[in-house]
C-alpha cells in the first residue's frame, strides 16, 4: 500500500446489495463499516462476513478496508474479528489522543502475529470528530508508524460543536488535520464540505479540485456517484506531468 490511495468508498459492511455495487465500483479502497454504517443489530453478522468480503474486494484488486467502532468493548470484538490475512487498512474513529492510536496499533500487532499475517501489514487512517482531538493533532498524526493518513469527519465533528458543517465551520479544523498531516508525512484526506451533502457531481468536482489546491490528496466518499471525481482529481493530466517535468 505505498502507491497514494486516492478514493475511499464507505460500504455498510452487512449490506450485500451495496457491497456487490461498491465491487463493481472503480474505488482504490473500499471501506466495510462496522460503525455508523451498521446498526448495533447487525454488529455480530457483519464481523462475520468479513473474510469472505476481503477475498472478492482483494479479486477486483482494491485496498481492504474496515471502519471499526471507537467505544472500547465494540472496539475490541471488531479487532479480533478484522485483523485477520486480507485486511490492509483499519478507518479509526473520534480518535483524541495519541495513546489511543498506539494501544490499538499495540493490538494489532499481537492480532496480526497471532494470524501469521506480515508485522505492520495493517495500516490505520485516523478519522478527527470532535473539538477535543484539535490541541493534539501534531501528536496523533505521529503517534506510530502505522498510520498512513488522517481526516476530518466533518458530520460528527459539527455535531460535537453544535453547528453546521458548512464552509465557515469546518475550514479551519480541515487546515489543522492537513497541516498536521503533512508535518508527520502521513496523506491528508478530505474536503471542505459535509460528506453527507456533496450535491452534484460537477459541483463536488469544484470541492476537490479546491481540497487539492490546499493540499489534499484522496477523499472518503459515501456514494459511489463520486468515485470517479475523485479519481479524476487525483490523477495526474498529461498537461500537469509535463509541468512537473
Amino acid at each position: 500500500m505505498g502507491a497514494m490511495l486516492r478514493s475511499f468508498l464507505f460500504v455498510p459492511a452487512a449490506d450485500d446489495r451495496l457491497f456487490d455495487s461498491a465491487c463493481a465500483r472503480s474505488s482504490d479502497a473500499c471501506i466495510l463499516d462496522l460503525e455508523d454504517g451498521t446498526h448495533p443489530s447487525r454488529k455480530t453478522a457483519a464481523r462475520e462476513v468479513l473474510q469472505a468480503r476481503y477475498q472478492r474486494l482483494a479479486n477486483e484488486g482494491k485496498t481492504v478496508a474496515v471502519r471499526v467502532n471507537g467505544d472500547l468493548l465494540t472496539l475490541a470484538q471488531d479487532l479480533r474479528a478484522a485483523v485477520r490475512p486480507g485486511l490492509d487498512l483499519l478507518v479509526l474513529p473520534k480518535v483524541e489522543h495519541a495513546r489511543d492510536v498506539q494501544l490499538i496499533a499495540a493490538a494489532v500487532s499481537t492480532l496480526e502475529s497471532g494470524h501469521g499475517m506480515a508485522p505492520g501489514h495493517v495500516r490505520l487512517l485516523l478519522q478527527i470528530e470532535s473539538a477535543l482531538a484539535l490541541p493534539r493533532l501534531h501528536d496523533i498524526a505521529a503517534a506510530h508508524p502505522r498510520v498512513m493518513g488522517m481526516m476530518l469527519g466533518s458530520e460528527d465533528f459539527s455535531l460535537d460543536l453544535g453547528g453546521l458543517p458548512g464552509e465557515d465551520l469546518l475550514l479551519a479544523p480541515s487546515l489543522m488535520v492537513l497541516h498536521a498531516a503533512r508535518a508527520a508525512g502521513v496523506q491528508p484526506i478530505g474536503f471542505v464540505a459535509s460528506i453527507a451533502a456533496l450535491g452534484d457531481v460537477e459541483g463536488f468536482r469544484r470541492v476537490l479540485e479546491r481540497a487539492r489546491s490546499l493540499g489534499f490528496r484522496g477523499a472518503v466518499i459515501v456514494h459511489p456517484k463520486f468515485i470517479d471525481a475523485v479519481n479524476d482529481c487525483y490523477t495526474p493530466s498529461a498537461a500537469q506531468l509535463a509541468d512537473a517535468q
